[in-house]
């Protein structure tokens, strides 16, 4: 229980930021992690369905290389109903726990040197409504399904890409993993008669180009005397 209540600090100090006139914040600062981040991470609501009655909390970190010019990444977490926060930092992000550390008080952040941020810009987004930090102006706003879910993914999307306009001439990739394989594709699909934006690819699990990219650096730069990385990798 005690590790559970510094969890729910850790995850709440995201929320704390914002104010009842922003739908952003840039985060500079985090529990358990002891410097400035030096990356952006930024977390904000979007409105969407009748109204904006559904808002959909999301994550969003910069690329480490160009993010001017590297892909963006609308990461759908499985479930349903797994936090995006779950991808950023127990799957594909710059952020992990420090197990080896962990005396079951506030946990302690490191970095993770296999983030997908190394060459893409993420968005992690709490769906569908009730999920996470995700929820509804109303009681029938929590009445979703697949098709309601996608709709409502894709309506945050052409916001999302709004509000950061100069993402709009980057690269789409839409991610799933786990029952996100479902809604990736409906994602997609409304992308698609939408035109909103060029898709590039849609991506069905997490053995994707994208960790194959960062896994191939790794290994180009292990040593100087080691080869270039395998075309095919075991994952």
């Amino acid at each position: 229980m005690k590790s559970l209540y510094y969890l729910l600090l850790f995850i709440l100090h995201l929320i704390i930021n914002h104010t009842t006139a922003a739908s952003q914040s840039i985060i500079t600062t985090l529990p358990g992690y002891n410097d400035t981040l030096h990356f952006k991470l930024e977390t904000g609501y979007i409105g969407v369905g009748e109204n904006d009655e559904v808002q959909l909390f999301y994550y969003f970190i910069e690329s480490e290389s160009d993010p001017q010019k590297d892909p963006l990444v609308l990461w759908l977490t499985g479930g349903p109903g797994c936090s995006g926060f779950s991808g950023l930092v127990y799957e594909i992000c710059l952020l992990a726990f420090d197990y080896a550390t962990f005396d079951g008080s506030l946990p302690s952040l490191t970095i993770n040197p296999y983030s997908w941020t190394k060459i893409a810009n993420i968005i992690f987004i709490d769906s569908p409504v009730g999920t996470g930090f995700s929820y509804a102006a109303t009681s029938q706003g929590y009445t979703s399904n697949d098709t309601e879910s996608a709709k409502h993914n894709y309506a945050f999307l052409r916001k999302w890409l709004l509000n950061h306009p100069t993402f709009l001439k980057n690269r789409l990739y839409v991610v799933g993993d786990s029952y996100g394989g479902k809604i990736t594709p409906m994602v997609a699909l409304e992308i698609a008669k939408g035109l909103i934006t060029p898709l590039a690819s849609i991506c069905w699990s997490m053995c994707s180009s994208i960790s194959k990219e960062i896994v191939s650096s790794s290994f180009e730069s292990s040593s100087e005397s080691s080869s270039s990385a395998p075309s095919e990798l075991p994952i």
